[in-house]
């Protein structure tokens, strides 16, 4: 690829020799260190390419043999600005485009962060912004190191940040802490765990530490679990000393949640009337100029925006979009739900729920929420038991070392 680029820099032309001798003429060529590529014979002579400068030594070499040395074709840069040279205008075009889009890729033009699930585009991007980062931002003073470390810290929930820049693109990837599981607040080297939940032990698998609760136990916020202290015992069986680490268990706990949710038989119904106004809009560097949007205003109206943002290639965005406005009328149609629509919707509530804690790992035992419909309003409410993986990481319980015992003379 580099060798292309350089000989379309340089130029180069292709030849057809014709007549004489031509292993003279290719042998006087090799003697002189000429380089000739894509050599081909053509009917009763032969087709070459050499650079401008070794077709210029050429002449005395076609003498030698006896060969008549023609041009075909032209190739590269010396030719096309020779063909164009009276276009100078067009060139200082080229040449200033080129130079604006090496300016313009000094700067994030557009930032793409993927992976959150709790925390919204929005709320990230205006962290952002107190970090002085956005669009616009010089790309020498982005620290995607200290700006994953800053996010980390920002957001709770971030548990892995990747932060860096591809073209005029500030890419943000975070992982989340989607697991209930084993609440971290601090590390510790030697630590025990205690309950962040109300409810009963079914499963408990302890891999480091001593064992205070098993399965089948209720248990409380804030009780003990597993200690971080280990008793050494001597061989009379007492406590001679003790041995911390940091505590480490799978603890599956069976709790309880009461589910309410309620809403009116009677609402609004959204009806567009099928009056719409339609506008269009230019951004560059942030300056929005906006065309053809009708003066009238709907009392209630939809406002639709699609935007499109100028890029060269995947990664290399530039500061200017446009798009479309529509802005949609419509009315509010007083309506009720019959029995079947509300208990219909008091379901899929209810779903959407479920599948929001199973995607955090927690698992559903038993569902017993009851749907109730009345003359005006529809009510779902019950227990839902729910196994999730609980603890809370503590720092642990110190205790005095074991007084050792004297021994009696007789």
């Amino acid at each position: 690829m580099v060798k292309q680029i350089l000989q379309y820099g340089k130029g180069h032309v292709r030849i057809r020799v014709e007549g004489g001798s031509y292993e003279r003429f290719l042998n006087l060529c090799a003697n002189h260190n000429i380089y000739l590529w894509d050599l081909i014979p053509s009917g009763d002579a032969y087709e070459m390419n050499l650079s401008i400068k070794e077709f210029r030594e050429l002449k005395p070499l076609a003498h030698k043999s006896r060969v008549r040395v023609r041009v075909v074709e032209r190739y590269g840069l010396p030719f096309f600005l020779h063909r164009y040279r009276n276009r100078k205008l067009f060139f200082a075009g080229i040449m200033a485009a080129l130079g604006i889009i090496l300016f313009l890729s000094c700067f994030i033009w557009d930032i793409h962060v993927e992976g959150n699930l709790h925390e919204t585009t929005e709320v990230i991007l205006e962290y952002l912004q107190t970090e002085e980062i956005g669009h616009g931002t010089w790309k020498s003073g982005i620290d995607c190191k200290a700006l994953a470390s800053s996010l980390r810290k920002q957001f709770d929930d971030f548990i892995w940040v990747s932060v860096k820049i591809d073209g005029t693109r500030l890419l943000i990837n975070v992982q989340e802490n989607t697991d209930l599981a084993l609440e971290e607040d601090r590390v510790y080297e030697d630590s025990d765990l205690i309950s962040n939940v109300d409810g009963t032990i079914v499963k408990m698998v302890t891999r480091s530490g001593a064992p205070v609760a098993a399965a089948g136990d209720e248990i409380k916020k804030g009780d003990m679990l597993v200690r971080g202290r280990l008793e050494i015992l001597d061989d009379g069986g007492e406590v001679s000393a003790y041995r911390y680490c940091a505590a480490d268990a799978d603890i599956y706990v069976k709790t309880v949640y009461h589910y309410k949710s309620e809403f009116p038989l009677a609402y609004k119904d959204k009806v567009y009337t099928g009056s719409q106004q339609n506008g269009y809009f230019f951004t560059a560097f942030g300056k929005r100029f906006t065309f053809a949007l009708g003066t009238g205003a709907y009392e209630l109206r939809d406002t639709v925006t699609r935007e499109h943002q100028a890029q060269l290639w995947e990664n290399f965005f530039l500061p200017v979009s446009w798009g479309k406005i529509e802005v949609k009328e419509y009315e509010n149609q007083q309506k009720t739900y019959t029995n079947e629509e509300a208990a219909k919707r008091a379901e899929d509530e209810l779903s959407y729920f479920l599948k929001k804690i199973q995607e955090k790992g927690v698992q559903i035992f038993e569902n017993n929420v009851k749907i109730e419909t009345s003359a005006k309003t529809c009510k779902a409410e019950g227990d839902i038991y729910l196994i999730e993986k609980a603890g809370k990481r503590v720092a642990a319980e110190r205790a005095d070392a074991p007084q050792e015992k004297g021994t009696d003379e007789e």
